[in-house]
């Protein structure tokens, strides 16, 4: 795998197979064009912020735990993200509810979670799946939990009677 510098450009080959003489031009991208992707860290930050903004302008201030119980009907909910300062500005998965209360406003509550996945390894190899993820994603993982999940895609031994 060769190792590209974060500061040197970005070479791609274009192939015009109508014109012989320029069969191979070269396009060159910098560094800085590739910080405008979507998945940059600072602007879900400042989508997230906007998002809040357009949440406060509708009605839907946020409740803060500590306040008076608030009793509402759910009606919608979406991920979002929370700016961790404990972690130098890192930023967490959470949910935003959004509720409707007894004297017709609103309000949303936010709660954190950690997003999970699943691996599946060979029996009898957990202990050291378990291990390495842990010593190698140590500062990443919250925690690991073993499950014992079944294969859905695999053909049931009873038929299905329906009843």
């Amino acid at each position: 795998m060769a190792i590209r510098k974060r500061n040197n450009p970005r070479v791609f080959t274009r192939k015009y197979p109508d014109n012989p003489s320029t069969s191979s031009r070269l396009k060159t991208l910098a560094s800085e064009d590739a910080s405008h992707e979507s998945t940059n860290r600072d602007e879900r930050l400042e989508s997230t912020r906007y998002a809040h903004q357009i949440d406060c302008k509708m009605g839907f201030e946020r409740y803060e735990g500590g306040q008076k119980q608030r009793v509402g009907w759910l009606i919608n909910m979406h991920t979002t993200m929370l700016v961790d300062d404990e972690r130098g500005g890192g930023q967490k998965s959470a949910v935003d509810f959004y509720f409707l209360d007894e004297e017709g406003g609103g309000f949303k509550a936010t709660l954190q979670y950690n997003p999970y996945f699943l691996v599946a390894c060979k029996s009898g190899m957990e202990v050291e799946v378990e291990e390495y993820l842990r010593r190698r994603y140590e500062d990443l993982i919250a925690n690991v939990v073993r499950l014992q999940k079944e294969d859905l895609r695999m053909v049931s031994s009873t038929p299905f009677d329906g009843d």
